[in-house]
């Protein structure tokens, strides 16, 4: 991710202070640009970029109630097209503080996605702050905002994310003595950001879990552990990207992102970093949390494919082969070199494999016990797999789904096409492939993960 430049630190914020140098906080200014967001069309319609936990986010609408027609909401009535202006309106807010005349700011000269939009409309933020009584309801929130601040960092694993971090990678002196800061607020959602901001500051702006807003400390263990995945890949980007800085020449000379990369929208070294932060994330697990981490890793594994990292699971599978290596020292620095050789040898095999002749648009009357489904390339046809059905009825989902592992499959035409016979009730159904919660995934021969969330739409 993009590296931007900031000085100093904000006033007025929430914040604690640990013996690894890690601060935790929601500011001021950084609540603001997100109670503004989700006051706007966009943020109440759109149903990713604003979190939206009660009571928090219901007590948010009701507050400024009396503000809905403020010209500011049309201003920054940002959609998904135009997220770079969303997403620098909300972080770039981390730079203000209010004066003493309670006016806003800018203290540093930070702006983290290219639009200037918070200086653009700073007048009109500045009325709206006034009008709403915002400083108002920031101090009425001020136990909850100190609430969720203090149980950050145990149940994100941060301490034992560091730990491990620090633990694989020989970071310099100066970098060891960096500041590490966790901006978050409770309306965050869909967005992690990694930025340093200066040479002695790295921020991280991550979304926090429904559990941690409403105090749920007690929630499923194994589901804090794939919500740490976010966290840790970003702060993972502070560790990673200096050592693949020191090896740029051989990742341009090993690593064709071309060949690994399906319009993810990164490129070069950017989109490297990518696949290792997510594979570290990997190793982590499975060195810390081993009696969950094959699953879990998986998850991610589907996730990343689908945002065009074609081959994170086979990537993962070589970095954590070479880091649990009984000869090796366990450095992320030592992997890089037998790393980046093995992807040369194999960048030309890499393809992602895809359903053919499918239709994703309407329910097809379809015979359950010989359905057949076609694909571009032969599959692995020796392991087991298992598929996710969800039923429909006159085209909605009806909340009913499951995971069956296929046993009675037939594979021909040289591993291309795959004949099952379904044991289902549901009469209209999604039938679905390598998606979350389905730990025995479908492989290409090669071994790369069918195009995850695959699907076909049918009907008895």
């Amino acid at each position: 991710m993009n590296k931007l430049l900031f000085i100093g630190w904000i006033l007025l914020t929430l914040n604690c202070y640990s013996q690894e140098n890690i601060k935790i906080e929601i500011t001021e200014g950084y609540e603001l640009s997100n109670i503004i967001l989700a006051l706007t069309q966009y943020g109440k319609a759109d149903k990713w970029d604003v979190q939206k936990v009660p009571p928090y986010y219901d007590e948010v609408l009701k507050y400024f109630e009396p503000l809905k027609n403020h010209p500011l909401l049309d201003s920054v009535n940002y959609s998904r097209p135009k997220w770079e202006k969303f997403l620098g309106f909300r972080t770039d807010m981390y730079a203000f503080s209010f004066d003493q005349k309670g006016k806003l700011k800018r203290d540093y000269p930070f702006n983290s996605f290219g639009p200037i939009e918070v200086d653009k409309n700073i007048d009109l933020i500045n009325d709206f702050v006034v009008k709403s009584n915002y400083r108002q309801f920031y101090k009425n929130n001020k136990e909850f905002y100190d609430q969720i601040v203090s149980n950050y960092k145990e149940y994100y694993f941060v301490t034992k994310s560091k730990q491990f971090l620090e633990k694989v990678v020989e970071k310099p002196k100066m970098e060891v003595l960096k500041k590490y800061v966790i901006a978050i607020s409770p309306l965050v959602g869909g967005q992690n950001c990694h930025r340093d901001i200066d040479s002695t500051t790295t921020v991280d702006f991550p979304n926090i879990s429904k559990d941690l807003i409403l105090g749920n400390l007690e929630s499923n263990f194994t589901s804090r552990i794939v919500e740490n995945h976010s966290l840790f890949t970003e702060m993972n980007h502070g560790y990673i990207n200096p050592i693949s800085d020191e090896y740029k020449k051989l990742i341009a000379s090993n690593y064709n992102h071309t060949k690994w990369d399906k319009e993810s929208g990164y490129s070069g070294i950017n989109s490297f970093n990518e696949y290792m932060t997510w594979a570290v994330y990997d190793v982590f697990i499975k060195e810390n949390f081993p009696k969950v981490a094959d699953s879990i890793a998986l998850q991610w594994q589907y996730q990343n494919a689908s945002r065009g990292f074609i081959a994170q699971n086979l990537f993962a599978k070589k970095v954590s082969e070479l880091y649990f290596n009984p000869k090796g020292d366990k450095k992320i620095k030592n992997i890089y070199k037998p790393l980046l050789e093995w992807c040369k040898t194999v960048e030309n095999t890499i393809t992602q494999p895809t359903l053919l002749n499918i239709n994703t648009e309407s329910f097809v009357k379809t015979d359950v016990s010989n359905l057949a489904v076609d694909f571009s390339e032969e599959m692995n046809i020796k392991n087991p797999f298992q598929i996710q059905i969800v039923e429909f009825k006159k085209g909605n989902q009806t909340g009913k789904e499951k995971i069956m592992e296929i046993k009675n499959a037939v594979w021909t035409n040289n591993g291309k096409k795959l004949t099952l016979k379904l044991d289902t009730d549901y009469e209209e159904f999604a039938l679905i492939f390598n998606w979350w919660g389905i730990d025995k995934p479908l492989l290409s021969k090669n071994e790369i993960l069918l195009k995850p969330q695959s699907y076909i739409l049918a009907k008895k």
